[in-house]
């Protein structure tokens, strides 16, 4: 074989060997491991350029003695040189890792009590994040990196499509998009709520697991946990347990006191009155710093005898709850109630930009001044245009109309009060279907119901996150005068010099040629 047929064969080596080369740096990028086709490109690479070298020696010596050589060299060294420095520079980032938040309001900083928390959990946290595409999940992923950055690995998360792995999502009890569950060996815990308060108190809950007990009163015609019918509460009860809290019933005609071990009673409508010892159980348990969350129908008809629980909840809290039943004539039907307005309260803030539907609701009225000794505030309210009907015997004839008699709205549909000198908690809601099987998954009825149970059972007093008020900014137009200058300096006056300048350039080198 002659020179010439050397030479005929050497760039079909060296492309080759090149083309191998990228084979196994895209091989390396993708398995981030020397797998079997990275090691074989590069043997072929190896090969290949040895191949090379073996046809034209001659060349391959000519370029490492020549000029070209040797400036080949420099530029190889200042290559090295700064690609080492890159090298450096990533590994001392890698090892000593640092984050500036450069926002006047710290929107990329956490809470110093998220940071403690995060200091203190004995064993790796992993947070599974259910979002399907529909989803948007670029606030809850930069949120959950915060929290795996801060944790120095004993944080870590991953998004998972409930719908390309609905098994995954059955067993972790998944029935809303955007969940999040938080696991920390065989314990767990649900937001369904991203927000940093509801994450660092899903962690506080992780590591102080109390047994939460949440009781539904029974006997009186109450809705049913266990009724998967419409007017049931099977759906509340299975989000419940989601959560972490235990469902069980409660009859006070049987047992006459509150078991030690309730965090929170829950009255759901219940159809016949309640008797003077079972208010007197509850007010025991109010005493003892315990949750009550009532949840009444409006009567269809005037009552004979006020009711002992409504009265109660008059003559102890202070609450207004008169016989009447809510009418919004934007609505239709006109007895439904869809509420846009609520209360400063930990119950409602994730709430603030969604609707809450109240398919028949009567008023719940928080008195002013507040009397002494008690937190109170109207939780929910109806629309202005609205008011609480009193005539029951008109509605009956559907013959209703706003008059004098009745309560201008807005209207409270719902209240929670607490009890300042023994911390008792109490949420009333004018409306029992909201909570319904049929209406459970509208708009922010879920949360308004699960938010409602937290703070009765103090699950939201865990952690004090420090609020952030966003700064605001205003952008504050200058002129019209002041921006026909600004047009002229730097669309025409300052483009206009560099022109002239290049101009100048170019003239002056035309004469000297």
């Amino acid at each position: 074989m002659n020179g010439e047929t050397h030479e005929r064969y050497a760039p079909i080596a060296l492309g080759l060997a090149l083309i191998a080369l990228l084979v196994a740096f895209g091989g390396y990028i993708v398995y981030h491991t020397f797998a079997p086709v990275v090691t074989v490109s590069l043997a072929v690479a190896v090969v290949a350029a040895g191949t090379y070298v073996f046809l034209v020696p001659d060349k391959v010596r000519a370029a490492l003695t020549g000029r070209q050589a040797r400036y080949g060299s420099n530029a190889l060294l200042l290559t090295v040189a700064f690609i080492g420095i890159l090298a450096v520079i990533n590994y001392l980032g890698y090892q000593f890792p640092k984050r500036w938040d450069l926002t006047a309001d710290k929107t990329h900083t956490l809470d110093q009590v998220t940071l403690d928390t995060l200091a203190k959990l004995p064993q790796k946290v992993t947070a599974t994040a259910f979002y399907t595409s529909r989803m948007p999940k670029g606030n809850a992923q930069n949120l959950l990196d915060q929290y795996a950055f801060a944790s120095h690995g004993k944080f870590t998360y991953k998004f998972v499509d409930p719908e390309a792995q609905p098994t995954l999502a059955q067993q972790m009890g998944i029935t809303r998009d955007g969940t999040v569950v938080l696991q920390m060996g065989n314990r767990t815990e649900k937001v369904t709520s991203v927000t940093e308060q509801n994450l660092t108190s899903a962690l506080v809950r992780l590591l102080h697991p109390k047994k939460q007990v949440v009781y539904f009163l029974t006997g009186h015609g109450e809705r049913s946990p266990e009724d998967f019918d419409n007017a049931g509460y099977s759906t509340a009860k299975r989000e419940l347990e989601n959560k972490n809290y235990t469902i069980q019933t409660l009859s006070l005609l049987k047992h006459k006191s509150v078991p030690d071990d309730a965090s929170v009673i829950v009255i759901a409508a219940p159809k016949k009155p309640l008797g003077k010892e079972e208010i007197a159980a509850l007010k025991a348990f109010l005493a003892k710093g315990g949750g009550v969350l009532v949840m009444l129908e409006p009567p269809l008809k005037p009552q004979k005898q006020p009711s002992p629980l409504v009265d109660f909840l008059q003559t102890d809290w202070h609450l207004q709850l008169p016989d009447d039943i809510v009418i919004d004539p934007l609505a239709n039907p006109a007895t439904v109630v869809v509420s846009y307005q609520y209360g400063t309260h930990k119950i409602t803030e994730p709430i603030q930009t969604l609707a809450t539907i109240f398919p028949t609701a009567r008023s719940v009225g928080v008195p002013l001044p507040v009397p002494n000794g008690f937190d109170m505030i109207t939780l929910v309210k109806s629309e202005p245009k609205s008011w609480a009907e009193t005539d029951l015997a008109a509605l009956q004839k559907q013959e209703v109309k706003e008059d004098d008699k009745d309560i201008k709205g807005p209207v409270g549909i719902a209240a929670a009060v607490e009890n300042m000198k023994d911390h008792g908690r109490l949420v009333v809601v004018g409306d029992a279907d909201f909570a319904s099987n049929a209406y459970y998954t509208a708009y922010g009825n879920a949360d308004f119901f699960l938010d409602s149970i937290d703070w009765l059972s103090n699950q939201q007093e865990l952690i004090h996150l420090n609020p952030r008020t966003p700064t605001q900014r205003t952008i504050v137009l200058p002129r019209q005068d002041a921006l026909r200058l600004l047009f002229l300096a730097f669309v025409l006056v300052l483009p206009g010099i560099v022109l002239l300048a290049g101009g100048v350039v170019w003239w002056q080198r035309r004469r000297r040629a």
